[in-house]
């Protein structure tokens, strides 16, 4: 054995002539490495490995040019990624393990070849779903062998795919983690195809981890990307809408709603129904939750998180027809009992959701909508009394300058009376506008 292996270390040696250009070195080790490979012929993947292993070994004796060392080992990294010599997994696993443990030694020389044969192992153990493992593999290249042999598009993939691959696993705080660093690198990348491989990851692990409002966003900017097929867009639309539906009621829920309601193939989706019913603020009644739910097929605890936000969303437009309501009326309303209901106004109150007060003496909600009428209606007055103060003598306007602000200030308090009756009374301003439009015709 030790002559056989002394001998593959001398025609390995052989290899380099002292004038070799880099690519025809790689391509002399490349067709050094696969006669070697050849010559087992049926003998099977155990000798094929042992081979592997032993030319390893061999490349890094000291006899051995280092330009050789690497090209060799290069190539077998290579050869063992592609497995066009149909290795079982086994194999390759044994074979790139006992490269990362033998170079330990002297990683820097080494480091573009550790980073290809940590990738090389991940992929082996993706293709087993061995999706923990992988990601830890590619952990392990450190952050200073990326920052030095590694360029951006390179270090931005294993960011990405240590994302994907901890998500996949269940491992979500690792995920966040890998996700911040591939954050960092995603202004430095071109590639449309590399950005919405990140966004669908990053969109799902802001849904496994219940940032809603974030995945809904980022499902939506994906489908307003460059994906060339309808399909693509809805499936990346209705995935917005699922999040939006299981995130809390609150203005932030309102505005994303409304913004994925004027996405025109958002209209053609199962779940626009329901859409419409919360930007309308109209009451979501159990059947359409039921639906909503089989189609989306929730799990249990995700089914736990729509019910809240449904309830929620409920409370949410009652709160908008009503100036207060006993508890006990209120959670008939929600198919809830009166401290269920009590504790889903305290929540969405303290949590600057919902403006209101609470009277747990009488059992009863007040919803401050009169106090948002108050609050614009100081507003005006404030902007009339600043606009009012005369200016320096140096700065006085002219008489037709100062009717164009009161112009403009009218204007302006009329569009948030407007705006104010449109949030807190939506079916007495339809009534109102449907009415104006009669009178008109």
């Amino acid at each position: 054995m030790s002559t056989q292996f002394d001998q593959l270390v001398a025609e390995i040696a052989a290899l380099y002539r002292g004038d070799d250009a880099a690519d025809n070195l790689e391509q002399i080790a490349g067709s050094f490495v696969n006669k070697k490979l050849a010559e087992c012929g049926a003998s099977g993947t155990e000798q094929q490995q042992a081979l592997l292993v032993s030319t390893i070994d061999a490349s890094l004796n000291d006899q051995v040019a280092s330009p050789v060392s690497l090209a060799v080992i290069k190539e077998v990294i290579s050869i063992v990624d592609a497995n066009e010599h149909h290795l079982d997994s086994e194999s390759q696993q044994k074979v790139l393990r006992h490269f990362l443990g033998r170079i330990q030694q002297r990683p820097t020389a080494f480091e573009n070849v550790i980073i290809s044969a940590r990738l090389a192992l991940s992929n082996v153990l993706v293709a087993q779903m061995g999706w923990e493992e992988a990601a830890q593999e590619l952990r392990e290249i450190r952050s200073e062998q990326l920052q030095r042999s590694a360029p951006a598009e390179l270090r931005f993939t294993v960011y990405v795919r240590i994302m994907e691959y901890f998500e996949r696993a269940g491992n979500l705080d690792q995920a966040v983690l890998a996700l911040n660093r591939a954050a960092s690198v995603v202004p430095t990348v071109k590639d449309i195809g590399q950005i919405i491989w990140y966004r669908r990851v990053q969109a799902r692990i802001y849904e496994r981890t219940h940032r809603y409002i974030e995945a809904a966003n980022t499902y939506r900017n994906i489908s307003q990307s460059d994906l060339k097929s309808a399909d693509e867009q809805r499936e990346m639309l209705d995935r917005a809408v699922r999040c939006v539906v299981l995130a809390a009621a609150g203005p932030q829920k309102m505005r994303v709603m409304a913004g994925l309601h004027r996405e025109k193939l958002v209209a053609s989706l199962q779940s626009f129904s329901l859409l419409e019913n919360m930007v309308l603020k109209r009451l979501i009644r159990p059947a359409e939750l039921d639906e909503f739910s089989a189609r989306a097929r929730l799990s249990p605890a995700t089914m736990e998180t729509l019910v809240r936000a449904v309830r929620e969303h409920n409370v949410f437009v009652l709160s908008s027809l009503y100036t207060n309501m006993k508890f006990e009326n209120l959670g008939r309303s929600l198919g809830i009992g009166a401290e269920e209901a009590e504790e889903t106004c305290a929540n969405m109150i303290a949590e600057g959701r919902m403006k209101g007060r609470i009277d747990q003496v009488d059992g009863v909600v007040t919803f401050e909508g009169s106090h948002e009428v108050e609050e614009v209606a100081a507003a005006i007055s404030m902007k009339r009394q600043a606009s009012a103060q005369p200016p320096p003598m140096h700065f006085r306007e002219t008489v037709a300058a100062k009717w164009d602000l009161r112009i403009v200030n009218l204007c302006q308090a009329i569009e948030d009376s407007v705006d104010l009756l449109i949030e807190r009374q939506p079916a007495y301003a339809q009534t109102l506008f449907k009415s104006m439009e009669q009178g008109r015709g």
